[in-house]
């Protein structure tokens, strides 16, 4: 919310950017003034008409549609099976259930009349094969959104992951030896950002949010950097809100096209 400035003689008002703090202005003017700062961090951002969330029934899918809802947003949320776990829908928003991520007539149609598509499934006890698995089928979700006349996607991952075309990271190695769910997901993960930078996307305009959440992270909007070097970033997770109101502004914002920003809680600096 913006705080007022209250003058008790006229003078010309300044805006002065705080060096340490980007997002932090301060007021002064000639003349008297009650100086306050103010941070641009909860500003809000312009959001998209409409989206497709793809794992809509999850922990990140829920937060996004509980975004959506407040804010007018209209959503088709993208589910496997049971969409009756998808409640509270507003009108002109819709449940779609597409069983397999490999049938593309099912996505495009899923996908039509969406400004943007967002995919939030990771890998769970019951999404052991291929059709559930993103990274074995980018081209058919590529090409089913091209179909839809959509090309801005905007996909979850991990903080621990690398750039897209760069090795993976030494802690997403460790975590992909580990056996069961962990370890496949930590490889559904690298393969993702591996395909990425081998242009699996490269006729949209993607975005890989590399994220700090989990279901206990603080309601807080996060901060991105491009990378570790001199960011704001700590490795505190947000909550599945706070990320997925991120990941919708940024899908209209398009700041970090074709690129992995990393997105997480502002540090102590």
């Amino acid at each position: 919310m913006l705080r007022t400035w209250h003058f008790h003689s006229p003078g010309s008002l300044l805006l002065r950017n705080n060096a340490r703090h980007p997002n932090l202005w301060t007021a002064a003017s000639i003349g008297q003034i009650e100086v306050q700062t103010i941070s641009t961090d909860h500003l809000a951002r312009r959001l998209p008409h409409r989206v497709a969330v793809l794992g809509a029934a999850g922990g990140l899918g829920q937060g996004i549609l509980s975004v959506c809802r407040a804010e007018g947003v209209q959503f088709t949320a993208i589910v496997r099976s049971r969409p009756e776990r998808i409640t509270d829908i507003p009108s002109g928003s819709r449940v779609a259930v597409v069983a397999s991520l490999a049938d593309g007539s099912a996505l495009t149609e899923a996908f039509a009349g969406a400004d943007a598509v967002l995919i939030a499934i990771g890998v769970t006890s019951t999404s052991a094969d291929r059709s559930a698995l993103l990274s074995a089928n980018m081209a058919t979700i590529k090409e089913s959104m091209l179909a839809a006349g959509v090309d801005r996607i905007v996909v979850i991952s991990t903080l621990l992951a690398s750039q897209p075309g760069s090795p993976a990271s030494r802690a997403l190695r460790f975590f992909s030896w580990v056996p069961g769910t962990t370890g496949r997901g930590a490889s559904e993960l690298q393969a993702v950002a591996d395909a990425l930078g081998s242009g699996a996307f490269s006729s949209l305009r993607w975005t890989l949010v590399r994220g700090g959440l989990n279901s206990r992270g603080r309601h807080e909007s996060p901060v991105a950097a491009a990378d570790w070097d001199g960011a704001p970033n700590s490795w505190a997770p947000v909550s599945y809100e706070a990320m997925g109101r991120w990941m919708l502004e940024e899908a209209s914002a398009s700041e970090f096209v074709c690129a992995a920003p990393l997105v997480s809680r502002r540090g102590r600096h």
